[in-house]
């Protein structure tokens, strides 16, 4: 059986930037990672204070940095790498990112650029995703929205954004991202930028990515170091955050220099990123033919439909190589249909097939019909009763099942 992700990445990039990685001020318990766009740079992250997504009424305004933890908060409970999850910004976001931003606005004043005075309203925040999405179909960015699953509640915690996407020679662009302060201190921003990184790298098939952190911000810098980014200078009066000019420290990661490191995971899976993404065509293919998928790499072009109408495509990833993918397909709010999981020969055995299955679903805990239809092979019914699925004819009560092809 087979499931792939349900956001297809690619093709298109966000309008609003998000802010830098270093927008906010070392005291501030939220700041955003802005990364500079050659059109409109995103705030900086900051530990202490969360990104800020780009106004309305500027679209190409960056999203706030990455971490808006302070300092001075208390120590946080640790999260798995799978609770969290990108996905594509929608209109139906606007509700809970205004209320984000009214809960995080402190922190974000100083972090983010100057915003209106209706920011944080639904309204505004519809108007900020209009544009995001209009950016994106240009291929000038990809708005996404940070989501985090924890007791069975999943829930939208922060943006991140790849703004600035510039092809050519440069074949870059710019990271800005924030989290709500509820949760950071837990590792959800550098989850979240592992995701990003393989979104970029994969997906988008970037070169390089960059970063801009306000100076004093810690926090933000060890995120972006802890998923591989060096600094390489200093920029002053980059970025004007928080009603002054702010001065920032400047980080970049290329493909070839991503090596994955992070939280601690089971030894099986050490070094293996597991998030949303709809990976380049050549690699889908070669992994769909190293597990002897033949119907799929036959119609490449349905293939990529396929991938490109699914609820949610996951991928996981070691070194930048695609390792396995899943996908689900469904209406997202009464049935969600796990369509197909596929490791690669060399990671089976590793906990990826259960990784991809989990971030899958992530989104979806709260939709009552999750389903799927695997081959009569041995083992299959044993990997996916241990993730809570039961076989349809020992379903109580009693259910029957049709297939037509």
């Amino acid at each position: 059986m087979s499931a792939m992700p349900a956001v297809p990445f690619p093709p298109a990039v966000p309008s609003t930037p998000a802010t830098p990685a270093s927008l906010a001020s070392p005291s501030s318990r939220a700041s955003p990672t802005t990364p500079a766009s050659p059109s409109s740079p995103a705030s900086p992250a900051t530990p202490s204070s969360p990104a800020t997504p780009s106004s309305p009424s500027s679209p190409s305004s960056p999203a706030s940095p990455s971490s808006l933890t302070s300092p001075a908060s208390p120590p946080r409970r640790p999260i798995r790498p799978d609770q969290v999850t990108l996905t594509l910004l929608a209109a139906d976001d606007a509700p809970a990112l205004a209320e984000l931003e009214a809960r995080n606005q402190d922190q974000l004043l100083v972090a983010a650029p100057a915003r209106e005075e209706d920011w944080c309203t639904e309204a505004a925040q519809r108007t900020a995703i209009a544009h995001a999405l209009a950016d994106r179909e240009m291929g000038r960015s990809l708005p996404l929205a940070i989501r985090f699953e924890e007791e069975g509640v999943t829930r939208l915690v922060g943006r991140l954004n790849l703004s600035g996407i510039t092809r050519g020679a440069f074949d870059s662009a710019s990271l800005g991202y924030w989290v709500d302060h509820a949760v950071t201190g837990r590792g959800v921003a550098t989850a979240a930028v592992r995701s990003a990184i393989a979104v970029a790298f994969g997906g988008l098939g970037l070169h390089r990515i960059q970063a801009e952190v306000k100076v004093g911000n810690d926090a933000s810098c060890r995120v972006l170091e802890h998923c591989g980014f060096a600094e390489y200078g200093l920029a002053h009066s980059y970025l004007r955050l928080g009603g002054e000019w702010s001065d920032c420290r400047l980080f970049q990661l290329v493909d070839s220099r991503w090596r994955p490191t992070g939280p601690s995971m089971p030894p099986a899976t050490e070094g293996t990123v597991v998030g949303p993404e709809v990976p380049a065509l050549q690699e889908t293919l070669d992994l769909y033919g190293a597990v002897g998928w033949g119907a799929y790499t036959d119609e490449p072009a349905t293939l990529m439909r396929a991938l490109a109408g699914s609820a949610r495509v996951v991928t996981a990833r070691r070194d930048g190589r695609l390792l396995g993918l899943a996908r689900v397909i469904g209406d997202g709010a009464t049935i969600v249909y796990l369509q197909d999981v596929l490791v690669h020969p060399d990671a089976r055995r590793s906990g990826v097939g259960r990784r991809l299955v989990d971030a899958a679903f992530a989104p979806f805990a709260d939709v009552r019909q999750q389903v799927l239809l695997t081959d009569a092979e041995p083992g299959q019914r044993a990997f996916y009763e241990s993730l809570g699925f039961t076989e349809v004819h020992d379903h109580e009560p009693e259910l029957r099942s049709f297939v037509r092809q």
